[in-house]
């Protein structure tokens, strides 16, 4: 079985903290690791955050809910991941974000799958090959479903080789722009669901995911894109909650004939 690292940090500069935010009496963090743990493949999970005093919470939870942990870096955040999968002997390095709430195992168990079968060194779904390069793509998934995996001698190059701010703050950058190094491949959805927003980036973007919480059975012992796309398909103006990242006039005129008609009854 294998280990995940989901990055974990309160420093936000959009939503503050939103990975301690509360969805349904948990944390956000709670259901990045649980639906992570789902997977088929991922047995353990290790919290990857940093040094600054804000990120003690994370490590606060971490310790009361007996999950490992590694601080380090603030913003040499490929350092700090480096260090968690040698702290923690992971090979292959499995990175999860922890501002995706709804990551789906099986989307996890679909990119680990071709990792394991092919001599890959990196393999993702939020990368697409053009022009003979590789180049960030949604890869028709929803956005707040990234899985990216790598082997620690590839993740061990990128660390000693990567020079620039950004390869050290994205942490695969200098992977994906070397395809001549690494052996280089991707997941792709057969259905184009880039227009759904999973993630949790800003205020609005928290709010529809605790609107898709609301409606999932305490039945489910994890979410799919499938039960997302069922919810929808019975309520598409939920899409309008986080879309372009604000609330827009026509989900406002929804939410108020749910309330007219709540009162008429």
């Amino acid at each position: 079985m294998l280990t995940a690292i989901i990055q974990a940090r309160m420093g936000s500069n959009r939503l503050p903290g939103k990975v301690m935010k509360e969805i349904e009496g948990k944390p956000l963090l709670f259901y990045v690791i649980k639906q992570t743990l789902s997977s088929k493949f991922i047995n353990r999970v290790i919290i990857s955050t940093s040094i600054a005093p804000e990120d003690k919470k994370i490590v606060d939870f971490c310790k009361e809910n007996g999950i490992d942990y590694y601080r380090g870096s603030v913003n040499d955040v490929l350092d700090r991941f480096y260090e968690s999968a040698k702290k923690f002997s992971c090979d292959p390095i499995i990175r999860i974000s922890a501002d995706s709430p709804l990551i789906d195992p099986n989307v996890i168990d679909r990119v680990l799958k071709k990792f394991l079968d092919n001599p890959y060194d990196y393999v993702s779904n939020n990368v697409e090959k053009n022009q003979g390069g590789w180049k960030e793509s949604t890869c028709n998934f929803p956005l707040g479903t990234v899985v990216e995996v790598t082997t620690f001698k590839a993740l061990e190059i990128a660390w000693k080789q990567s020079n620039n701010s950004f390869e050290r703050e994205h942490v695969f950058p200098y992977i994906q722009s070397h395809p001549k190094l690494f052996n280089i491949s991707n997941i792709k959805s057969k259905k184009n669901l880039s227009n759904m927003r999973i993630t949790v980036d800003k205020k609005n973007d928290l709010k529809f995911v605790k609107e898709i919480y609301k409606r999932i059975s305490k039945k489910n012992k994890f979410i799919t894109i499938e039960d997302i796309e069922k919810i929808i398909s019975k309520e598409p103006l939920l899409l309008e909650i986080n879309k372009d990242g604000h609330i827009t006039n026509q989900y406002k005129k929804f939410l108020l004939m749910k309330e007219q008609k709540k009162n008429n009854v």
